[in-house]
């Protein structure tokens, strides 16, 4: 889409109010270049006009919306964001329209705490910073932007996919939109979106392959390996940062850039004008330079207002970083930590710029010197920025290192790290000389200095009489043969060229290993949280997906049977819903069951009822509302047992896409209500998935926790609210069997507590090797006080069951399993209550 849009945009008409003709030459400044001359007047001129192109982009940006989230998140986020946007053009005073969007803004917060809808994240990313901006400029330049300018502000097209997005200023916005040759401004932003994609790549090798477990950080060695690769993580911040101004820059917004070599940085204020500048300049425009200009009128010293406003922007920091937070992922953390690290850092960097304003350059006689000293301070604020790094990802840091200095092998670990940060200081030194001695030689051989715009042999003409050097047609080949080498890397047909080994390497990192550790045993950062913020794709960008056909079925079809629950449960069925899911008829009664309309909350007299529990196998996904195996099980258990002066019910509780604590919850919620008899639970190999995700939601919120024993976890694996929500789904994920035993736990004492016979069933999916799983999970399940039944070989040995390649069986698979177990109840009596043995009617 993004592709499409810039072809057709590169192509519309640009209105000109200047010559078109250049000088001859391609300087990379703009101002030798008469191309798009009108775009070079003022802010508030520039922003009441509109032309095609412009015009093109701020369609392009609402349809993306649509396109992304579809239809109803979509039009959501458009409504409320063009109520806000309409604030900002009401014919009243400015504080008026201040106070309104005030208003606004607090209903909004309200909203996003009570109901969590899914385009929470998009519209505050669009707007809790971004509004502030457009507000102050257009009351600044006393004027009213054009409706397109806006709508391409606001919406801009990135921040759909994007929800952690740099702070764009919009004077800067207005004032960069073409200000160079635009074909310059395209090819900046293909390198700067190529240099996006190899800062992801290398933060995915780093954190599959490099980033230490937590079982490691005991050992000195493995701790600093830790601090300084964790500060090497945030090359996924710069590298998106880098995407999504590129691609603004393939539609003439000449952005400026958002990180500058911040691992360089040799002092703490060259690490804040370094990293993350769109915040920076952000904090400086709207908290440090008001406050400073504010303590001056009060008659202060210039070294006290500035160190006061220092401080004041990382206190500010330090808050809207959860502002951040809320929009994006629901909760507001601030800790007492965070706000330690942030001050801490606030002081040194007044401290830091106070004395940066007081002395003098120091002049080193020797390059060689200077060279070292560079490299010295380099070295050093890259460590010291990296324990602040794992000071903010891992709360107790510093215990672990004063832990790891107490033991025997600290020395030999402390000489290790010395001595590769003594390599690593000259390297940087020889490094730092070459490139000074590379420099002074140019300049004495009267050569432009690097990095600016080389002149060289003219090949062609541009477009619009613009040259295009020799440089930027080597820029363009470089660049696109990357782009080129990846996309032939991904492509299937591209794997019989190369070796196995090499192909299977391939195919990992491209399944991106790191989702699969960040439930497991790495922490995630404070910006690796933001960046899991969930983004529910539309239907039609779901449908370019290339996803297996049954599975991509199973996606749609769970939405549209499912909705989202509160964080205890996730998600639910649909009362009274009546849809197909692959050609069957699929219903949900008014309980949200998988269940006949005519069930009765209240037991019916002489009536026997037994809750099932389980997966999307146990409601019966893909199979009709008569075919499922525990409407099947009811009808061969009262055909068994003729003449009985009870007669049995069996309810049909299973949730696709839910885990053992979310099915506990439901149990303690919904099951109980129905007076069951007895309850099964279901198991099946994938029993251990998710354990440990739900219930660090639940402590990340805050919330109270179901039950004693899960309490008991949580507090056996330290975890509290006020840690990041990364520390805590990664310890608790190392009590993945704790959790599942508090879970049994819980069950099995609600049915005592209610007077329910406890029966947990394990029902394999074939295809897979169980027997370790089986021997696992049999003797947590006898422990906790189930009556365990296996239905092991339910199959029979049948082929056919499952359509293609899912996991759900078909109806006469489920017809199998309610035979199956109809021949456990059978064999083991104990599984139904005494009450449904009396009066002649014990179970054959």
């Amino acid at each position: 889409m993004i592709v499409a849009g810039f072809a057709i945009h590169a192509c519309l008409p640009a209105q000109r109010n200047g010559p078109t003709e250049t000088d001859g030459s391609v300087d990379g400044t703009g101002a030798a270049s008469a191309v798009n001359s009108h775009f070079s007047g003022p802010v508030r001129a520039k922003s009441q006009r509109t032309d095609l192109r412009l015009t093109f982009f701020a369609l392009l940006c609402v349809g993306c919306v649509l396109f992304v989230l579809g239809i109803v998140n979509g039009l959501s986020v458009l409504g409320i964001g063009g109520l806000l946007i309409g604030i900002c053009y009401l014919p009243v005073t400015h504080p008026w329209r201040v106070g309104l969007l005030i208003v606004a803004a607090t209903l909004l917060v309200a909203l996003r705490v009570v109901y969590p809808f899914p385009f929470w994240p998009v519209l505050g990313s669009m707007f809790m910073f971004r509004l502030v901006t457009f507000v102050y400029e257009s009351h600044r330049q006393q004027t009213t932007p054009s409706v397109a300018w806006a709508l391409s502000y606001f919406f801009m097209l990135p921040n759909t996919c994007f929800p952690l997005f740099p702070i764009v200023d919009f004077k800067t916005f207005v004032a960069t939109r073409y200000d160079q040759d635009e074909w310059l401004i395209y090819q900046r932003g293909v390198e700067w979106i190529v240099r996006g994609l190899v800062h992801l790549l290398i933060y995915r090798f780093m954190k599959a392959y490099v980033v230490p477990d937590l079982s490691e950080l005991y050992e000195f060695t493995r701790i600093s390996l830790f601090a300084a690769t964790n500060y090497v993580l945030y090359l996924q911040v710069s590298g998106h940062f880098h995407l999504v101004t590129g691609l603004l820059h393939l539609f003439g917004f000449n952005l400026p850039r958002t990180h500058h070599c911040y691992f360089l940085a040799s002092s703490f204020s060259d690490i804040w004008r370094r990293i993350n500048i769109y915040w920076k300049d952000f904090m400086a425009k709207y908290v440090f330079y008001p406050s400073f200009y504010a303590l001056r009128r009060r008659r202060l010293s210039i070294s006290y207002a500035m160190f006061v406003s220092v401080l004041l922007v990382f206190l500010s920091t330090w808050v809207l970083h959860s502002w951040q937070t809320f929009w994006l992922l629901g909760r507001f953390p601030l800790t007492v930590n965070d706000g330690c690290l942030w001050l801490g850092t606030g002081l040194l960097v007044a401290v830091n710029s106070l004395l940066d304003s007081r002395r003098h350059p120091v002049v080193y006689q020797s390059p060689f010197l200077r060279a070292f000293v560079t490299s010295v301070q380099t070295v050093g604020m890259f460590c010291l920025v990296s324990i602040f790094w794992s000071c903010w990802t891992k709360p107790g840091f510093l215990q672990l290192v004063a832990s790891a200095l107490e033991r025997a092998d600290a020395v030999p670990g402390i000489a290790r790290v010395l001595m590769v940060l003594l390599i690593v200081v000259g390297l940087g030194t020889i490094l730092l000389w070459l490139s000074g001695q590379r420099e002074e030689g140019k300049q004495l051989a009267g050569v432009t200095e690097s990095g600016g715009p080389l002149k060289r042999e003219v090949t062609g003409p541009g477009r619009d009489g613009a040259v295009v050097d020799q440089t930027f047609r080597r820029s363009v080949s470089l660049h696109l043969a990357f782009l080129s080498l990846m996309i032939a890397f991904i492509s299937p047909g591209f794997s019989g060229l190369l070796p196995d080994e090499f192909v299977r390497a391939i195919s990992q990192f491209r399944h991106d290993p790191t989702l699969e550790l960040a439930a497991g045993e790495k922490l995630q950062s404070y910006y690796e949280d933001l960046n899991t913020a969930a983004i529910q794709a539309g239907p039609l960008l779901s449908s370019l997906f290339t996803v297996d056909g049954p599975q991509q079925r199973q996606g749609e079809g769970f939405l549209k049977i499912s909705r989202q629950a509160d964080v205890y449960q996730g998600v639910e069925l649909i009362p009274g819903i009546r849809t197909e899911l692959d050609g069957q008829p699929f219903s949900v009664n008014e309980f949200g069951m998988r269940d006949r309309n005519s069930l009765t909350f209240q037991k019916p007299e002489g009536t026997c009822r037994i809750a099932v529990v389980g997966s999307s196998i146990v409601m019966g996904y893909g199979v009709a509302d008569d075919t499922v195996f525990s409407r099947q099980f009811e009808n061969l258990l009262n055909q068994a047992i003729p003449g009985s002066a009870h007669r049995f019910e069996v309810l049909n509780f299973g949730v696709g896409k839910q885990w053992a604590v979310q099915r506990t919850v439901r149990i303690q919620r919904k099951v109980f209500g129905f007076s069951p008899d007895a309850v099964f639970y279901f198991a099946h190999q994938d029993e251990f998935n998710e354990l440990a995700t739900p219930l660090a939601q639940l402590v990340s919120y805050g919330k109270e926790l179901p039950s004693v024993p899960l309490k008991e976890v949580a507090t056996q694996a330290g975890v509290t609210s006020r840690q990041p929500p990364g520390e805590v789904l990664s310890r608790l994920t190392r009590f993945n069997e704790e959790i599942l035993r508090a879970c049994y736990l819980t069950i099995v004492d609600e049915c005592r507590r209610f007077k329910a016979v406890p029966v947990w069933i394990y029902l394999p999916v074939p295809g897979a090797d169980d027997r370790e799983i089986r021997e696992k999970l049999s003797p947590i399940a006898t422990e906790a006080g189930f009556i365990v039944c296996d239905l092991s070989g339910w199959t029979k040995g049948e082929t056919g069951l499952f359509p293609g390649t899912e996991y759900h069986p078909n109806a006469h698979g489920h017809t199998l399993i309610a035979e199956a177990l109809l021949n456990q109840v059978q064999s083991n009596p104990q599984t139904l209550p005494e009450d449904c043995h009396r009066n002649g009617t014990t179970v054959p």
